[in-house]
């Protein structure tokens, strides 16, 4: 890729709002079909899978993607994490946290701003060609890194615990533009 193009910064780009509205969650092995099949300028205009999505929602100011990308060797990989707050810890908040343990996930972080970023997902060395399945057997996806929280001491204190995922990129993270439909209550979403 050539550096022939730069960036603009305007006014809608230094008032634009930060933190995440919602996270939702599958596993790897779900996803059915990708759009595009190869990778074409960093945006996934179309994901569909065979279950619907995990919605989480958690605690708002309390959510982030972060993003660390180093270069060794003439290769560039991106650490990129997702935390989130989940309040008021029940058992089944945490059966829900616990299928993350064993699982392949696959992130779409939507921003207040309403960009949608995918995390856990990369066309860099796929295991199959471009326009099959690039995701079968893809070691790209994210894994649960933490669960930290608990009761606090004081009943002024929080109750709850903070999610950490962390998916190990060879590319930033890909913009998702299609849609995500809300269903089931509000615990799992679409996409298209």
């Amino acid at each position: 890729m050539a550096i022939d193009s730069g960036i603009l910064v305007d006014c809608a780009d230094l008032n634009a709002v930060g933190g995440v509205r919602q996270i939702i969650l599958t596993d790897l092995d779900n996803v059915a079909t990708v759009l595009p099949t190869a990778y074409s300028g960093g945006v996934l205009t179309a994901v569909t899978t065979t279950d619907p999505w995990a919605r989480f929602e958690n605690k708002q100011g309390m959510a982030a993607m972060t993003i660390n990308g180093t270069k060794e060797n003439g290769a560039t990989k991106y650490e990129v994490g997702v935390s989130f707050y989940i309040p008021n810890c029940n058992g089944a908040h945490l059966s829900a946290l616990k299928a993350l343990e064993s699982a392949c996930p696959v992130a779409i972080v939507e921003l207040f701003s309403g960009t949608k970023f995918i995390v856990g997902w990369s066309y860099v060395y796929q295991n199959q060609a471009e326009g099959a399945t690039p995701w079968i057997r893809s070691q790209n996806y994210a894994n649960l890194t933490s669960i930290e929280g608990g009761s606090g001491t004081a009943i002024t204190d929080e109750n709850g615990v903070t999610v950490t995922l962390t998916a190990t990129q060879w590319e930033l993270p890909l913009e998702y533009t299609g849609a995500i439909t809300t269903v089931a209550g509000d615990l799992t979403a679409t996409t298209a």
